[in-house]
């Protein structure tokens, strides 16, 4: 169980640092992360920046937590860490959710860079994420026993994880049939 939790957290490591850093990339990824935020969580703009800045700040805190080797082998971290992790994940899918309900167009912009609206690929990649999190917590108890060769191999396995996870609205984008105009025939 101690490598599932390793994989897990090197996954949500990953992923909340591709979020954190995709929206800070410049001014314009967290201006529409803002705008994004006040669509999603139906917030006066004036409140959104807050709200917005709010998110990326447990994001980083959340890849602290988990990604930062604590002194004397200390497992509150880690546990602060998922339970930080699913608390946000959560959020974002019940926002997605109800967004999705009320019929509201708006960029993703989850990781700073996507321009196609919320849709399915978010609940689903959220679920995944919420599912991850919380497969992590009863291994946390266990860590401290997993060679450096283990280590190494759950983080590789969960950047690959990862990587699915980032890129995934682009893979459901090129994986969507195109539609195609109909042609016309001359006799």
């Amino acid at each position: 169980m101690e490598f599932v939790s390793a994989l897990s957290q090197a996954s949500l490591v990953l992923v909340f640092a591709a979020a954190v850093l995709g929206k800070f990339r410049n001014a314009a990824s967290f201006l529409a992360f803002k705008h994004a935020v006040a669509t999603l969580g139906r917030v006066p703009a004036a409140r959104a920046g807050v709200l917005a800045a709010g998110v990326v700040f447990a994001e980083a805190t959340t890849v602290l937590l988990l990604g930062v080797p604590w002194p004397h082998g200390d497992r509150l971290p880690a546990v602060i860490g998922l339970l930080t992790a699913i608390g946000l994940l959560a959020s974002f899918t019940y926002a997605v959710a109800r967004a999705l309900r009320a019929g509201t167009r708006v960029a993703c912009r989850c990781f700073g860079t996507s321009t196609g609206p919320v849709g399915p690929p978010q609940l689903v990649r959220n679920a995944v994420l919420l599912v991850v999190a919380v497969v992590a917590v009863p291994g946390v108890a266990e860590s401290g026993h997993l060679s450096w060769q283990a280590r190494f191999a759950a983080w590789l396995c969960g950047a690959a994880a990862a990587l699915v996870l980032v890129v995934g609205d682009e893979l459901v984008a090129l994986l969507r049939p195109v539609p195609t105009a109909p042609t016309r025939t001359s006799i």
